[in-house]
């Protein structure tokens, strides 16, 4: 079929064949005339060859730009080209078997000028045309019938298409009748033709080119298996590539695709498909039914909910909704009226089906009446009326306000049976409380109404109208206030007291005489007198340069004088009585306040059986107040500091457990326990490292440290006592009952002395504090572990008259004092108190207790 061509340009519409074909564009004697151009002059030609149209320029009279490159030599025309022709634009559209040509105005895109920048450089790939005489016929005149005659002007070159070496050539004349000739408003030129061997030869061409392609897909193809359940209507394959059937699998080039399917009662499906390079490719889908369609027409027809299965379901306006299919249960919920529940079968598919209910009504009607009449009714925050009032309440427990000006709001709850008539009377109101605006001069005033606390002056207070009431103002050194009043129903009464100071009297006798008073900070003279002060509370203070300040804040009675005698301490005894008599190294390490009394002998006088040399008379005086520690260190209390030290076992006994005395540490160790407490408590560290030893620190301070052998004889032998004691018991060696933990029957076997007849139940050390406390409050003096001292070990021969003042030994020395006797000693010289024992080494019967200073 051969195309038509379409032409717009200023003479209008024109429709010709492409038998037309060569036409020319130039002055007024060309096809298509370009304004600005003399009568006989041809820009360009467009023409034909084998189907495909060109342009060819024809002179330089004016610029000819091919989409936006300078056109010299003939180039194709394809759909959407541009040809600017000095100030005129050609526009070549192809749309099947129709070319559309029009003609405009060229302008610069974006600046409103006319025509087109011009290429850098020519377009390459064009070669110059063949030159053949012809002749253009001119057109003198464009109407139709007319037999057109060509004139004697010549061209000196032909047409020739771009890249065609073959000629071709015009005809000197050309004539056509436009009545007959589809080529109605353009005179038509002839050219040669293709022959029909190359139409041969281009028809074998294009079937070995569509054989190599299908090959070529067959190739590059993969098949596809497209299984859908269940079994679709319809199935549909799109891509950028076709797809082919075979054996019931469809093959396909790798790319991507979408898959179609329909089926009646079910969701479509369209999903996409990813095709690769390989072996076979299965895809599986499934079809999902629609849900059915369910209306709901319930009578009356109101506004409802719907459950499915207990899960809320959306209705649209016309009270359906989507429901799977299959059995559900139904549930129909709406305002004032009763819920409904249905099983019911669901067909589903996109099925419809109608569901009739008929709902019961959920309220029952109500009378209300009141005394008096004309009150508003609320039922949760709703006016439903005035009294007497018929409404409707819903069932169940239902909460009612009556509200009445000057009256009280009435509230009660009602239990409202669905369809059961209810009538509530006889609700009488109480009329409104009456308010009490009170203030009072000074202000903070306790008030009391019938002998009730109300609050403090100034307040409002609402109380009962029609009633008296007794009303009372207290304040701390004032009188009390009374009066009665009776309100009226919201009424707002205001009063103010003025109160009235009250008096009470006070006596003072203070020692020393010369002491002085302040009363509320403020000096009063001398302490010892007369006081007359207002019944409130007041700070009293007396003081003497040299004491310390006795302070009471006391409240006097006006109806009771009161007499306070007081004598001030010195700062020294109120030190003294404010030192806590127990303090607490841990959680149960508790030591007692031990204030030393008087003078003492420590050591024994050698008519003392079992005395030892070393055990020479010294007199001591203790001056400083000293805490000292109940029992001996536990295993437990020491793995706080060390964690991993273990007592061991000795002589066939178990020395590890958490409460029996902790033994086998160094005097050392003992001492950095000690600094470990003082700096747990923030107190000074009583030891330090000096020269590989841990020395006490001179003077003395208030840190945790071992006991002075002066400090544990005085506790062990006098604290509590008009004579020194002997043993850790009363009377004489052997002790005739179980009184300590020594070297008994259980040891014996290892032990070469031992206490005859003697059994505490220890074979080791035993649980601190296991026996009774000797003196009272201490515990295993004597017994379960002998303990380090503070003190070097020295003899001190000669010193029974020359008194020495707070000892704790020589500065140096090469062991240390262990006083007390331990689970290992059973003979008289080992059980005295007075024993003397010095070591360097740990020992598995050598344990320890704390000691510090008070002040």
């Amino acid at each position: 079929m051969k195309r038509v061509f379409l032409l717009t340009d200023a003479n209008g519409d024109r429709q010709f064949a492409e038998d037309c074909l060569p036409i020319t564009l130039g002055g007024a004697a060309a096809d298509i005339v370009l304004p600005g151009l003399q009568d006989e002059v041809v820009v360009a030609h467009i023409a034909l060859t084998d189907g495909h149209a060109f342009i060819q320029p024809e002179s330089g009279a004016v610029p000819l730009f091919h989409n936006h490159e300078r056109l010299q030599a003939s180039a194709w025309l394809k759909s959407g080209d541009q040809v600017q022709l000095g100030q005129v634009l050609l526009h070549w559209q192809v749309k099947g078997d129709q070319v559309y040509i029009s003609m405009s105005a060229a302008t610069a895109a974006g600046t409103g000028k006319t025509g087109l920048t011009p290429p850098l450089e020519p377009p390459e790939n064009h070669r110059p045309l063949p030159v053949v005489e012809a002749v253009p016929a001119p057109v003198k005149n464009r109407s139709l019938n007319l037999e057109k005659s060509v004139g004697s002007r010549k061209s000196t070159q032909a047409l020739g298409a771009p890249g065609k070496p073959e000629k071709l050539l015009i005809t000197n004349k050309v004539t056509t009748n436009f009545s007959d000739s589809p080529c109605t408003p353009i005179s038509c030129m002839s050219f040669s033709r293709p022959t029909d061997l190359s139409r041969l030869k281009r028809g074998i061409v294009a079937v070995l080119a569509v054989l190599v392609l299908l090959a070529l897909f067959v190739l590059l193809a993969t098949p596809v298996e497209i299984q859908i359940t269940p079994e679709p209507e319809a199935v549909a394959v799109k891509g950028m590539f076709p797809l082919f059937s075979l054996a019931g699998r469809r093959l396909a080039l790798p790319g991507n695709y979408r898959i179609t399917a329909v089926r009646e009662g079910y969701f479509d499906i369209d999903e996409p498909l990813s095709v690769n390079n390989g072996g076979l490719q299965i895809v599986k889908l499934v079809m999902h039914e629609r849900p059915g369609r369910i209306t709901l027409k319930t009578l009356p027809d109101v506004a409802i909910q719907l459950f499915v299965d207990a899960e809320p379901v959306e209705l649209d306006a016309s009270s359906t909704a989507g429901i799977e299919r299959g059995e559900h249960r139904l549930r129909i919920q709406t305002d004032w009226y009763l819920p409904v529940e249905r099983v019911f079968d669901v067909i589903g598919l996109g099925r419809s089906q109608i569901l009739e209910l008929t709902l019961l009504p959920a309220w029952a009607d109500v009378q209300i009446r009141s005394q008096p009449e004309g009150a508003q009714v609320r039922n949760n925050g709703e006016l439903l009326g005035v009294t007497p009032l018929e409404t409707r309440l819903l069932k169940g427990e239902q909460r009612l306000m009556l509200e009445k000006k000057l009256f009280k709001t009435a509230s009660l709850e009602v239990n409202v049976i669905a369809g059961e008539a209810l009538l509530l009377d006889a609700i009488v109101l109480t009329p409104a409380d009456g308010q009490l605006k009170i203030e009072s001069q000074p202000e903070v005033a306790t008030l009391q109404v019938d002998g009730h606390y109300q609050g403090t002056t100034p307040t409002v207070v609402a109380l009962s109208s029609g009633t008296e009431h007794q009303l009372q103002l207290s304040k701390p050194g004032y009188t009390a206030w009374r009066q009665s009043i009776t309100l009226e129903p919201g009424q707002l009464l205001s009063l103010k007291a003025d109160l009235k100071p009250a008096y009470a009297t006070i006596f003072i006798n203070a020692e020393p005489a010369d002491a002085k008073l302040r009363v509320d900070g403020k000096a009063q003279g001398n302490a010892t007198q007369r006081l007359r002060l207002t019944s409130r509370s007041h700070r009293l203070e007396i003081y003497r340069d040299g004491y310390e300040t006795w302070s009471l804040t006391v409240t006097p009675d006006a109806a009771n004088s009161r007499t306070f005698n007081v004598a001030l301490k010195t700062a020294a005894q109120a030190r003294i009585e404010a030192t806590p008599t127990t303090i607490a190294a841990l959680a149960r390490q508790l030591l007692r306040l031990v204030r030393p009394d008087g003078r003492f002998m420590m050591g024994a006088s050698r008519r003392e059986a079992g005395r030892r040399a070393n055990e020479s008379p010294r007199l001591i005086e203790l001056k400083r107040p000293f805490y000292f520690g109940e029992k001996e260190v536990t295993n437990a209390e020491y793995r706080q500091f060390r964690q991993q030290h273990r007592s061991g076992r000795a002589d066939g006994a178990d020395l590890d457990g958490d409460q029996q005395p902790v033994a086998g540490i160094s005097h050392a160790d003992a001492a950095r326990y000690c600094n470990w407490l003082s700096r747990k408590q923030g107190l000074p560290e009583a030891y330090r490292l000096q020269a590989g030893h841990m020395q006490l620190v001179r003077p003395v301070n208030t840190g945790y440290r071992l006991p002075s052998e002066a400090e544990w004889a005085y506790v062990a032998r006098k604290l509590g006592r008009t004579d020194i004691a002997r043993y850790p018991w009363s009377g004489s060696y052997p002790p005739t009952q179980v009184i300590g933990n020594f070297a008994d029957a259980r040891i014996s076997d290892t032990l070469a002395e031992t206490i005859s007849g003697y059994d505490d139940q220890y074979r080791g050390s035993a649980p601190v504090g296991s026996f009774s406390a000797f003196p009272e409050g201490f515990y295993d003096l004597g017994g379960n572990v002998a303990e380090w001292m503070n003190d070097y070990y020295a003899v001190y021969p000669g010193e029974a008259s020359q008194l020495v003042q707070d000892p704790f030994g020589p500065d140096k020395g090469k062991h240390y004092v262990v006083r007390g006797s331990s689970w290992r000693h059973g003979n008289i010289t080992e059980l005295r108190l007075s024993y003397r024992d010095y070591s360097r080494k740990p020992r598995a019967d050598i344990g320890f207790r704390l000691a510090r200073y008070a002040d």
